[in-house]
């Protein structure tokens, strides 16, 4: 297993030992749909944007500790998988990071080549949040630090299949949510995320995500 998922998991382990006596501890799998948008300069009229838009479902899990009533702790840990097929000369990186073309060995001298890439995401997040709640109802306030690794892996007619692995990075994350309480111990809840890959230098662009959770407090 990557060692970017050892150290979460040996993270989650202290944290769910270390954690008082008196503190309540909440886990629960999670589901997510994330999207980033990228903007570049058209083939034939660089005055002309094109605008791509990718989507990722992750999976993963999490656990909380309640130190009071509002103020929680959270760790969570998760996996995600896109494969995208296009053009040589489309194939860009949307949060930025990577020269696709030097970086994955691309025959740039057949830009109409097909090429298809594969990434995989693993992402480990520790958060902060405040959960007041209404009667059954809770609201949701969060900040916190993603650590993300990318493995890249590209398939071009013509040329060896190639791999990278980026990372972790670090960057800082924020978002809010609501959910509904069915028990003292179970409750629902929806996020809508935001991670923001180009701080501090911008706080846009920044992939937006909506994730669902079933919560469990033992």
């Amino acid at each position: 297993m990557n060692r970017i998922f050892w150290q979460s998991a040996l993270a989650a382990t202290f944290f769910l030992v270390s954690s008082p006596a008196w503190a309540r501890v909440t886990i629960s799998p999670y589901a997510s749909i994330k999207s980033t948008k990228s903007v570049t300069p058209g083939k034939k009229d660089p005055s002309k944007e094109n605008e791509t838009i990718k989507q990722r479902q992750e999976y993963g899990i999490q656990a909380s500790v309640s130190f009071w009533k509002i103020f929680k702790t959270q760790l969570s840990v998760g996996q995600s998988q896109l494969t995208t097929t296009s053009k040589v000369s489309e194939a860009v990186d949307e949060y930025g990071k990577i020269d696709f073309a030097k970086d994955l060995n691309m025959d740039t001298d057949q830009p109409d080549n097909e090429v298809k890439i594969t990434e995989t995401q693993r992402v480990g997040k520790f958060s902060l949040l405040l959960d007041p709640s209404f009667s059954i109802f809770i609201l949701r306030f969060k900040i916190g630090v993603t650590a993300m690794q990318r493995i890249i892996d590209k398939e071009e007619l013509g040329r060896d299949p190639t791999s990278i692995t980026v990372g972790p990075t670090y960057n800082p994350h924020s978002g809010f949510g609501a959910g509904i309480r069915f028990s003292r111990n179970m409750y629902f809840m929806a996020e809508y995320n935001f991670f923001h890959y180009s701080y501090p230098t911008e706080i846009e662009p920044f992939e937006r995500e909506l994730a669902v959770s079933y919560n469990v407090s033992i």
